[in-house]
């Protein structure tokens, strides 16, 4: 039985302090490994430890021991956690000497590694994932944190993602503009004061810091709908300018042509 917790007075854990990384388990699920430098931060040694993998379909926990006497679990195989959507974690220091555990920090919506991926990567906007679409080449996955699903019966497609002129030019645009519509119109977000926990802010930070386009605008009614669908138009393009899409795939046409 998982014991209720007191979030009073909970602290942030700063994302640098973490790095979780999924690793292939043998029964062609996933298991983890966490890195958690939490001893420099001042909780209590004798706080506890949690680990949390979760998903919208899912949830486990893990104990890893306290602050002063960490301890990773034998058993890290997420046997109980769905592998679609991808699995996000969250870390937990609870001082358990209270009848209800009091909640001291919390690092949430934690984007794991894959088992080669390069650390600097752990606080990505677009996480990938490589699973079977059937006849699709890629989905846009929103349902907690925005993850690009590419299809992996297509040959090469993470590199095509990572490096193709084409990929950038026809899919990359649609993709903010799903992203921006999720954050504008569905969740009605426009306030761009940063929280590196929150997706909706991280998006709103970097299309910020696209050459030409302004803060989103604010407003209600259907006046100030339209003017954030037309602000959104205005970061695509944004994007798309920056990023010299439309040379870029007229390149790719020459490539295919020669």
């Amino acid at each position: 039985m998982i014991r209720r917790l007191n979030y009073t007075g909970r602290r942030k854990i700063p994302r640098s302090a973490v790095t979780i990384r999924l690793l292939p388990a043998d029964d062609a699920g996933y298991a983890f490994a966490a890195d958690l430098d939490l001893a420099p931060l001042g909780f209590p040694k004798d706080s506890s430890v949690f680990v949390e993998a979760y998903n919208s379909a899912s949830y486990m926990r893990f104990a890893f021991g306290t602050i002063g006497k960490p301890r990773d679990p034998d058993d890290l195989r997420l046997t109980d956690v769905t592998s679609r959507p991808l699995p996000k974690f969250r870390v937990k220091v609870v001082d358990q000497s209270r009848r209800h555990g009091l909640l001291l920090g919390v690092a949430d919506k934690l984007i794991p590694l894959r088992p080669r991926e390069d650390v600097d990567n752990r606080q990505s906007l677009l996480p990938v994932d490589f699973c079977d679409l059937g006849d699709r080449v890629w989905r846009l996955e929103l349902s907690d944190w925005p993850v690009l699903e590419l299809n992996n019966r297509v040959d090469a497609i993470g590199e095509a993602a990572r490096t193709g002129d084409a990929f950038l030019a026809l899919v990359y645009p649609e993709i903010l503009r799903h992203i921006l519509h999720e954050i504008l119109i569905v969740l009605e977000e426009t306030d761009v004061g940063f929280d590196d926990g929150e997706w909706t802010s991280l998006w709103l930070r970097f299309v910020g810091a696209l050459p030409g386009v302004t803060e989103p605008p604010s407003g209600v009614g259907d006046a100030g709908m339209a003017r954030r669908r037309e602000w959104i138009e205005e970061a695509v393009l944004g994007f798309c300018r920056s990023r010299r899409a439309r040379q870029r795939f007229a390149k790719a046409l020459r490539k295919e042509s020669s």
